[in-house]
C-alpha cells in the first residue's frame, strides 16, 4: 500500500505543475467561456481590405471550438488566375482555401494564423500565402487586423504584402 501511495504522490507532483503550465499558456478553446472568446466561434462574412488592387473582396472565416480556422474568399482561390508578376511572383496565381489556428489574445479577441497554398499557371505549388492577425468581435460584428506575406515551401519570405483589415458580420 505504501508503494502505491508513493507512486500516486509522485504522479500528482508531476501532473499538477504540468496542468498549471498548460492552463497558463493562454491557449483556450471555444468551450472555455472565460474571456468571452466563445462569442467569436462560428462563421463570418467579411469584407477584406488590401493596400493594393483589387482593394476589397469578400471573405468567409470559420473559427472552430478546437482552435481551427478555415478561410475562403472571392479574390485568391482555385480559379482566380491572378497576375502577380508586378510583385515578382508568377503571372498566373491560384490559391487553395486557407487553414490555420487561433489562440486567445484577450477579451473577445483571438490571434489567428492561416495559410493558403499558392499555385502557378502550371499548377505547381510555389509557396504559401501566410496570414497572421488579431480578430475582435462585439456582438455580431467582426473586426480584424492582418499581416500578409508570401513564403516559399521552405518558409523563405518571397514578398511582404504588409497590413490589411477585415470587417464583417456573423454568417446567417
Amino acid at each position: 500500500m505504501n508503494g502505491r501511495r508513493s507512486f500516486l504522490n509522485a504522479a500528482w507532483a508531476v501532473a499538477v505543475p504540468a496542468a498549471a503550465a498548460i492552463v497558463s499558456t493562454g491557449v483556450a478553446n471555444g468551450q472555455d467561456g472565460n474571456g468571452n472568446v466563445k462569442d467569436i466561434m462560428g462563421s463570418w462574412n467579411s469584407i477584406h481590405t488590401l493596400p493594393f488592387p483589387p482593394g476589397q473582396f469578400r471573405e468567409f472565416l470559420r473559427f472552430a471550438d478546437d482552435g481551427g480556422v478555415h478561410e475562403t474568399n472571392s479574390f485568391l482561390h482555385t480559379a482566380s488566375n491572378l497576375d502577380f508578376s508586378m510583385f515578382g511572383l508568377p503571372n498566373v496565381v491560384n490559391g487553395a482555401d486557407g487553414v490555420g489556428s487561433w489562440t486567445r489574445a484577450g477579451h473577445r479577441s483571438i490571434d489567428v494564423v492561416f495559410r493558403k497554398l499558392l499555385f502557378n499557371g502550371s499548377r505547381v505549388n510555389f509557396g504559401d500565402l501566410h496570414v497572421t492577425g488579431t480578430v475582435t468581435t462585439v456582438g455580431d460584428k467582426l473586426q480584424a487586423n492582418w499581416h500578409i506575406i508570401v513564403v516559399d515551401p521552405t518558409d523563405k519570405v518571397l514578398l511582404d504584402f504588409g497590413p490589411a483589415t477585415s470587417e464583417g458580420v456573423r454568417l446567417r
